[in-house]
């Protein structure tokens, strides 16, 4: 299992589009991810899931991710997550 907490940033965070491509990026990968924000843990591949997290700028989004591309998952996700930053 591999982890990571990423600060989401600029001015819509996880909204419907970006927590639509972090959906669509986890479903690619085989390993099961989670996401974790205000409470709540989610799966990562699911978007309306992921939608529920309500991820607004400066929340911090912990990813879990377990399975044999674990390590590409991650990164590919926090990378996606901190992509919003800069938006």
């Amino acid at each position: 299992m591999v982890e990571a907490l990423i600060q989401v940033g600029g001015r819509s965070a996880l909204n419907g589009r970006g927590s639509a491509r972090l959906a669509a990026t986890a479903a690619r990968f085989l390993s099961d991810i989670v996401c974790m924000a205000n409470g709540r843990s989610v799966n990562a591949k699911d978007v309306m899931s992921v939608m529920s997290l309500r991820a607004k700028p400066g929340a911090h989004v912990r990813i879990l991710a377990t399975g044999p591309d674990e390590v590409e998952a991650l990164e590919a996700l926090s990378a996606i997550l901190r992509a919003q930053e800069s938006s």
